[in-house]
């Protein structure tokens, strides 16, 4: 059993679940081990104005000298960023991140978001159980 207070991440998971059910599917991504899911660029603004609510700080190319290390190792993690790449985060300087992956297809019509958490304070074990109790949130 976990010993680590998730409230404050189920909470925020809970409200974008919540939020954004009637706009999408969820579904696990083996690749990133996060939670997906796919929608058209004409709900973009509607969908990044909710995640907003729940994430702190949003990070692209521009800004990402500034991150702390957390956030490079995040980034490097996915690849890094492209132009149009972007990752949502909530506060990178409080154990227990919820991290959101935005990436616009070559298409041009839809767009990827790659949900997970992380705890910087627990072991590789431990993040591995969070990421199961990720996954039961979002029923993947």
């Amino acid at each position: 059993m976990l010993e680590y207070d998730t409230s404050i991440l189920e909470k925020r998971c809970r409200w974008i679940i919540d939020i954004l059910g009637d706009h999408l599917t969820w579904k696990w991504d083996d690749r990133f081990e996060t939670v997906l899911a796919e929608f058209d660029v004409k709900d973009t603004e509607a969908i990044r104005q909710k995640l907003s609510q729940q994430m702190d700080i949003v990070w692209h190319q521009e800004n990402t000298d500034q991150a702390p290390d957390l956030i490079h190792i995040i980034i490097d993690y996915f690849g890094g960023l492209l132009p149009d790449q972007q990752l949502f985060t909530s506060d990178p300087n409080i154990d227990g991140i919820l991290l959101c992956a935005w990436w616009p297809w070559k298409n041009g019509q839809t767009i990827s978001i790659r949900l997970a958490v992380f705890a910087d304070s627990l072991s590789d074990e431990q993040n591995d159980e969070l990421t199961r109790i990720f996954r039961g949130w979002f029923g993947v």
